[in-house]
């Protein structure tokens, strides 16, 4: 497994656009010729292998804020707060939906177990879930501090296929943003446990101020939390699995505490796991596209990279791949290119901010068009 450390180093930061003030593009988004809420722009593309959306799936949460709305264009209903949007989604406890076309409506769940075998080359059958999710949190308050179980020990106290790998990027963070990843160095059972009782369980976790481009990958395992104004996008294996080990004594939504799971907790956390720090990314210049391509993580489970594209337009670069596209930052475009199509070769589905795409494998002739548009991709691993 690669993983790259700190993405803030003065170098990466003249570097990369990414890198420039965070702007709020839920304007653009309004003024865009979107189908609804989910951001999609119905493209004839014939026979071409074309992104897929789905609509999000918004949930709300006690420490969740209004920025999914505000800063990444989901409808949210009410006047609560929201923690999570759910954009691609086959997991049994909210499957999301494609967006448009022919077969809007359907959920992902059924047409993955219908075509796992031609979305990803042969590699996968629908005979397993669909295995990754992609959500946007809004971290307003803190989450619990809490651990994700490995594959085994989810299915033994849960019942779920995955359990919980995840790798988080920063979009935004006030300066009360808060991470707590890892245990600190020589953290034991007995001292965590005395913590426990004596409601300070933070003061045995790693903790730092996130800084917007941050990447965090998180095995399970990890003891966790993060909140105090962070906006972040979420790659993770298909699991809500969630063991919660504090929950800094507030009420939940309910008003009633929220239930903890500290037997569970303390089964699934990795004690040979030390602190986490953000990922330093391998950083590529493509040559011909001008785009700026950062390497953040190799795991067993999926691949992550970011994508700074640059003043031409960058062809897909797994193409005999399924992948997952997150516009984490800018407006643009995907488009096909060379023949058959309207305007020299090329059709335009439109993208901005807080927006997920589903690239099936074969997508041979699709690019991405947008300068400074950052986008992240993922790519799930089949054994």
């Amino acid at each position: 497994m690669v993983v790259s450390g700190s993405c803030r180093s003065d170098k990466l930061l003249d570097r990369s656009p990414f890198w420039q003030a965070f702007s709020d593009h839920a304007g653009a988004r309004r003024d865009m010729a979107h189908s609804g809420d989910a951001g999609t722009t119905v493209v004839d593309s014939g026979d071409a292998v074309v992104p897929l959306t789905f609509v999000p799936y918004v949930r709300p949460q006690v420490w969740g804020g209004r920025e999914l709305g505000s800063r990444l264009g989901k409808s949210l209903p009410g006047e609560g707060g929201y923690g999570e949007a759910w954009d691609v989604s086959g997991h049994r406890d909210h499957v999301t939906v494609l967006a448009a076309g022919a077969e809007a409506g359907r959920p992902l769940d059924r047409v993955w177990a219908e075509r796992a075998a031609a979305w990803t080359g042969g590699r996968a059958t629908g005979a397993e879930p669909f295995p990754l999710l992609l959500k946007w949190l809004d971290c307003r308050e803190l989450l619990s501090v809490q651990v994700h179980p490995n594959d085994a020990l989810a299915m033994e106290l849960r019942g779920e296929r995955f359990g919980k790998t995840e790798a988080w990027v920063v979009l935004d963070a006030a300066p009360t943003g808060r991470i707590y990843a890892g245990l600190r160095e020589g953290v034991t059972p007995a001292d965590l446990a005395a913590r426990l009782e004596a409601g300070t369980v933070d003061q045995c976790l790693h903790q730092f101020r996130p800084h917007r481009g941050d990447c965090l990958f998180l095995r399970a395992g990890t003891v966790h939390a993060v909140g105090g104004g962070v906006l972040m996008a979420e790659v993770q294996q298909s699991s809500d699995a969630t063991f919660r080990l504090f929950d800094w004594n507030r009420l939940g939504i309910d008003g009633q505490p929220r239930a903890l799971h500290r037997e569970e907790s303390l089964r699934a956390i990795d004690w040979s796991a030390g602190p986490v720090e953000p990922v330093v990314p391998r950083v590529v210049r493509e040559e011909k596209s001008g785009a700026l391509r950062e390497k953040l993580v190799d795991c067993a489970e999926f691949t992550l990279e970011r994508w700074t594209l640059g003043s031409e337009p960058q062809p897909h670069s797994r193409p005999d791949e399924l992948s997952l596209v997150m516009v984490l930052e800018g407006t643009g475009a995907w488009g096909l290119a060379d023949g058959g199509a309207k305007d020299g070769g090329r059709e335009d589905g439109m993208l901005t901010t807080g927006e997920s795409r589903l690239v099936p494998a074969g997508a041979t002739r699709l690019e991405w068009r947008g300068a400074g548009m950052t986008l992240l991709l993922a790519v799930p691993k089949f054994v």
